[in-house]
């Protein structure tokens, strides 16, 4: 098996990962603490974060245009790694702190897969595009997270 196709199935493990932890995170949010779809990506936007990632790798192996993986690289890194350093290490965030890491390995994946065959072009026109779209983005769930943390809060102590 060639280093190329040992990348691949990486890539498509890294991924598959990404969607249990998407799943995971869809049942306990949606069906356990019961916001609504715009609040469950508000207040735990590492799942934005893996819709743009999983709907970014789709688009790659669909079009084989690198700069696709690329674009959700600033999300996964603003979200999944910083969660890493933000979120606290206790039980009660175990399974955050998986996703933290499922998230930082596939945007790892990512960079590889990008700098292995020197695609620098594809990764910077990724990240300026990621940059545009996601930074307003990134703005508009903070102000709102935080206005209504309150909110977030209530509904996650009726779970107790």
């Amino acid at each position: 098996m060639s280093i190329n196709n040992k990348n691949q199935i990486a890539g498509y493990v890294l991924a598959s990962l990404m969607l249990l932890t998407l799943l995971n995170s869809a049942y306990f949010f949606l069906s356990i603490v019961k916001p609504d779809f715009f609040r469950w990506l508000a207040f735990n936007a590492c799942s934005l974060a893996i819709i743009a990632y999983l709907t970014c790798f789709v688009c790659y192996k669909i079009t084989k245009k690198d700069f696709f993986l690329a674009i959700a690289f600033v999300p996964m890194y603003y979200y999944g790694t910083m969660g890493l350093f933000v979120v606290s290490w206790e039980a009660a965030n175990l399974f955050a702190q998986i996703t933290h890491i499922i998230i930082t390995l596939n945007a790892i994946w990512v960079l590889f897969e990008l700098l292995k065959e020197s695609k620098y072009d594809s990764l910077g026109k990724g990240l300026l595009i990621g940059l545009l779209v996601f930074v307003p983005v990134f703005a508009v769930i903070q102000v709102f997270s935080q206005q209504h943390m309150a909110e977030f809060i209530r509904m996650l102590q009726k779970v107790h």
